[in-house]
């Protein structure tokens, strides 16, 4: 997997996305059941995050997005390369896959793996979270997921 993923890698680096800086502290919170993702306070309308194996799989592009990342997807090899652009943090994951690359390295093993469902990749935020430094919490009685980032 990882030679093919240094192929991918270098297609990737010829298109690379970059998206604005972020403020300060960026706060996204979702709730499983609903479409909302509250981004600092603004509501804006998702797929529905999900709970798959005692693990929260959300939306992957929004939540990366808003938090100053990149999502980058390729359809023929089924990769998503998530890039944090703040703290440089690179992940290669594969649907259907537990195998990840992190910051080029042979990473853990995903205990959900990156699925597609209706055409949005999902993947586990608390995986995406450990490795590229966000704060994650869970709600269990509100069914919330807050993720900052300092």
């Amino acid at each position: 997997m990882l030679k093919i993923l240094r192929n991918f890698g270098l297609v990737v680096a010829a298109s690379l996305v970059m998206t604005m800086p972020v403020a300060a502290q960026t706060t996204v919170q979702l709730q499983i059941g609903s479409s909302d993702i509250v981004i600092d306070g603004a509501v804006q309308n998702i797929t529905e995050p999900l709970i798959i194996g005692e693990r929260a799989v959300v939306p992957l592009r929004p939540v990366i997005e808003a938090l100053g990342g990149s999502v980058l997807w390729n359809e023929s090899l089924r990769f998503i390369t998530i890039r944090d652009h703040i703290g440089e943090n690179e992940i290669i994951l594969k649907i259907n896959s537990r195998d990840s690359v992190v910051n080029a390295r042979t990473g853990p093993r995903l205990d959900v793996p990156p699925m597609l469902i209706d055409g949005v990749a999902k993947v586990s935020i608390s995986f995406v979270s450990t490795h590229l430094g966000f704060n994650t919490e869970w709600n269990e009685e509100e069914q919330t997921i807050t993720i900052t980032r300092d």
